[in-house]
């Protein structure tokens, strides 16, 4: 990858600080301003989704370096054996996890129930519930494997190497998934090894969306 592509860790807290920060601001500013005119029941679920999705698809488009910088490991060949086969025991891991630790209530996902709730995702179809839907299963996967993977990891790996990079970007991506910390780190080193070992994005693109999509509609 071209030197001048590449990203020192410095620039990717600025970016990885803008893209999570960005969201919460504009959700906030929203709140405010639709209790100050009266308006208190809304789907707050679908406003923040809504605001991420934007904030992500903005980055995407006006970042020309960041499309750079990911296109190879996103548009970098792997065997369909090969993918299928970390797909498949990248599944299984997460499942083992999701058993072991929420199972057994080390740790509890009370918070995502509350989160799939509150935007009433099991009751009629309506555009709320859609886009809801979809956002969690397909569009933020895409996204967080975009940034924690393909940016995140690469830049750790380049100063520390393959194996902290895994260590070090699971457990932010733990942390920034609240209640449920222990889990989201272990599938985090899920997400990361396969990248690592595969190279490419793909692989846990799609396992991503899949576990996102169970969790969706089986939660």
């Amino acid at each position: 990858m071209p030197q001048d592509r590449s990203y020192s860790l410095k620039e990717v807290v600025k970016q990885l600080g803008l893209i999570l920060l960005l969201p919460a601001i504009l959700f906030i500013i929203t709140s405010l301003i639709l209790e100050s005119i009266g308006i208190k029941y809304v789907d707050t679920t679908f406003i923040f989704l809504l605001f991420q999705i934007i904030t992500y698809t903005w980055f995407l488009a006006i970042n020309k370096r960041f499309r750079e910088y990911i296109r190879d490991p996103l548009c970098s060949k792997v065997k369909i054996r090969t993918a299928a086969f970390y797909i498949i025991a990248g599944f299984v891991l997460m499942a083992l996890t999701s058993v072991l630790v929420l199972g057994t209530g080390i740790e509890t996902n009370e918070g995502q129930r509350h989160l799939f709730e509150s935007s009433d995702l099991h009751s009629a179809m309506t555009f709320q519930t859609i886009f809801a839907a979809l956002a969690i299963s397909t569009i933020i996967p895409f996204f967080e494997e975009l940034l924690f993977r393909g940016l995140l990891f690469t830049t750790l790996s380049n100063k520390y190497g393959a194996w902290w990079a895994i260590i070090i970007s699971s457990l932010i991506f733990g942390m920034l998934h609240g209640g449920v910390f222990i889990a989201t780190s272990i599938f985090g080193l899920v997400f990361g090894y396969i990248f690592y070992k595969t190279k490419s994005l793909l692989p846990g693109i799609v396992l991503h969306m899949i576990w996102n999509s169970l969790s969706v509609f089986l939660t």
